[in-house]
């Protein structure tokens, strides 16, 4: 792998990962839309772990908090683990119809402009009037129910939890970082899932290639995350809905033309 490919597929993951628009679906359609290979699960897997390095980085105030078990890290303890619940559940039952029926740039292109359209409707109908602080047992389950959609590529796991959060009348803010703090679990299980699947068939090879991509994804991650936070309230969600209605209705024509 050259290192132009991996600057690109590493910018590409720490971009998507966290902003409303899909990264499982982007990594799909790099190799379909270019003369790159596919860059395979373990590199894959490093890129996600960039990403899950930014996410501890960037709340790293929060994490000290739940490892001293303060009553906000107990909240957030009770967040985490309920909200995370249903996803690897969904996950095991359903991995094998998605990889192979729902992997296809029709699913992403249809999925992308779907969710961009809920996406708004929640975003325009919010009441906006709860933070992460009054959450309940009832809202973090609905939260996690809706992050099974994930599983869907073009879904967006980060855009279908702030989704969730914002149909439940919490703010832009808190909505993003609900979302980014169940990222730590499922990236986290999602790696550890890959590999356990790799060490079963004696294929897991890490090479030079995996550290700098790994760390290039931490860079790019932690720089959106500090962008997309600081920025919502000026821009709101419109760019993001937008480029999903447009990729998506570019998809759709590509596949037309075909």
């Amino acid at each position: 792998m050259d290192i132009l490919n991996i600057i690109i597929l590493s910018l590409i993951q720490g971009i998507t990962e966290f902003l409303p628009i899909s990264s499982s679906s982007h990594l799909i359609l790099i190799p379909i839309i270019t003369d790159y290979p596919d860059q395979g699960i373990m590199f894959d897997i490093a890129l996600h772990t960039g990403s899950l390095l930014a996410v501890l980085m960037y709340y790293k105030e929060d994490i000290k908090k739940i490892l001293m078990l303060s009553n906000h890290g107990k909240d957030l303890i009770r967040l985490i683990i309920v909200g995370s619940i249903p996803l690897p559940i969904a996950g095991l039952i359903m991995v094998s119809f998605v990889e192979y029926n729902l992997r296809t740039v029709e699913v992403i292109a249809l999925m992308t402009i779907s969710f961009a359209l809920l996406l708004f409707f929640a975003d325009k109908n919010s009441k906006y009037n709860m933070n992460i602080s009054d959450i309940s047992l009832k809202a973090i389950s609905i939260i996690g129910l809706f992050q099974i959609l994930a599983l869907v590529p073009g879904v967006s796991r980060s855009g279908i939890v702030i989704t969730a959060a914002l149909l439940l009348n919490y703010n832009r803010a808190d909505a993003i970082k609900i979302a980014f703090l169940l990222s730590i679990p499922a990236i986290f299980m999602a790696s550890v899932y890959n590999i356990y699947d790799l060490a079963n068939t004696q294929a897991i090879d890490i090479y030079a290639e995996h550290f700098i991509g790994m760390i290039l994804s931490l860079l790019f991650s932690y720089i959106t995350i500090h962008l997309f936070i600081t920025t919502i309230n000026k821009v709101n969600f419109t760019p993001y809905i937008l480029y999903r209605i447009i990729l998506g209705t570019i998809l759709l024509t590509f596949l037309s033309i075909l």
